[in-house]
């Protein structure tokens, strides 16, 4: 018995140990050419927490089997960082101040309206440019005397009745804004402004990823349904459902990286990326570019607040031109989302 637990011990440990490594590799491996290995990077800090786990288990039973999860842990550091940082924050008042929100159709469908709170809020913190995810643009107004530049975005051309996409609204003036457009149909989209700062034009892409559209129902489902035939046919579907947006959000990250590729401005990408910091969509877009959270910001990232508040998949990236003075988040408004802001001060 006792080497049947000693057996079965070691199996675990092992697993968590290839568990976290492949997470690890999944930042620099396309979905579109191995799909599978993009779940181990969205599942990265279950094989986190287990391997913690299982070194204090071993530490404290005096086991050397753990000095594989030590091992395994140390390597990956640099990927912790990507979470949690204890960072401090200078004086933000001279540089410029923006965020980005997620508002979740402003709690239409909870049977709310935030549009006021958010409204007030954007003004209260005094942004020079805000960019709003999922935004009702008949359901809500934000006060143009703050914020005298305003741009909605449809996601669909072709219905414009229809009201709901991405909204920026800035103190100063947008010299230029352009749809990214992709190759599929999608209610996701990417815009592109230009805005113009006391004279320095700053490019801000604004970005709406495409989304796992997992419920917390999904989850509960998937935790707690008996495992039978049926239980089968919904874990399959959604596996494949995972597989396909991966790859469209691969898609998508490709086409907004060409159409920023030879930007004359200094480029600002910032929006719900439906991804994680283990991600080959959050390696792409970082590339060349820093990680606000990552230089300025303190505590666990995680910015998507349901079914809990795990995973940081909203960012502010931005070139090496600017540099960053400040990073928070906040959860005073209601969303699924925090909204997460950033201060900047450009180079000389």
């Amino acid at each position: 018995m006792k080497k049947l637990l000693k057996t079965f011990l070691n199996l675990i440990n092992a697993v968590a140990v290839i568990g976290l490594a492949l997470s690890y590799s999944s930042p620099f491996v396309n979905p579109q050419d191995f799909w599978i290995i993009s779940f181990f990077g969205l599942t990265y800090t279950f094989w986190l927490g287990i391997n913690i786990v299982l070194l204090l288990i071993w530490v404290l039973s005096l086991k050397k089997r753990g000095i594989y999860n030590a091992i395994i842990l140390i390597f990956g550091f640099q990927f912790i960082a990507r979470n949690i940082q204890f960072n401090t924050n200078e004086n933000s008042s001279l540089g410029i101040k923006i965020c980005s929100f997620n508002t979740y159709v402003q709690q239409i469908y909870n049977g709310g309206n935030t549009s006021k709170a958010i409204d007030q809020y954007l003004t209260n913190q005094k942004y020079d440019v805000a960019l709003l995810v999922e935004w009702l643009n008949k359901k809500g107004n934000i006060n143009k005397i703050a914020f005298p530049h305003q741009q909605f975005i449809n996601t669909q051309e072709s219905n414009q009745k229809r009201e709901y996409g991405l909204k920026l609204v800035s103190k100063h003036p947008i010299l230029n804004w352009e749809r990214i457009k992709y190759d599929h149909s999608t209610n996701n989209l990417a815009v592109l402004f230009d805005i113009d700062i006391e004279g320095q034009i700053i490019r801000f892409v604004g970005v709406h990823l495409q989304s796992n559209s997992i419920s917390p129902k999904d989850y509960q489902t998937l935790m707690h349904s008996d495992l039978n035939k049926q239980y089968k046919t919904y874990a399959l579907a959604f596996i494949h459902q995972l597989k396909k947006q991966s790859q469209l959000r691969s898609i998508q990250t490709q086409t907004i990286l060409e159409a920023i590729e030879d930007s004359p401005y200094p480029v600002i990408v910032l929006g719900d990326f439906n991804d994680t910091p283990q991600s080959f969509t959050y390696q792409q877009l970082k590339e060349g570019r820093k990680d606000a959270f990552v230089e300025k910001g303190s505590g666990w990232g995680a910015t998507y607040l349901k079914p809990l508040p795990f995973l940081r998949i909203d960012y502010i990236f931005y070139d090496k031109e600017l540099v960053c003075s400040d990073y928070q988040s906040s959860t005073s408004i209601k969303s699924d989302h925090s909204l997460i802001e950033a201060s900047f001060k450009i180079s000389k």
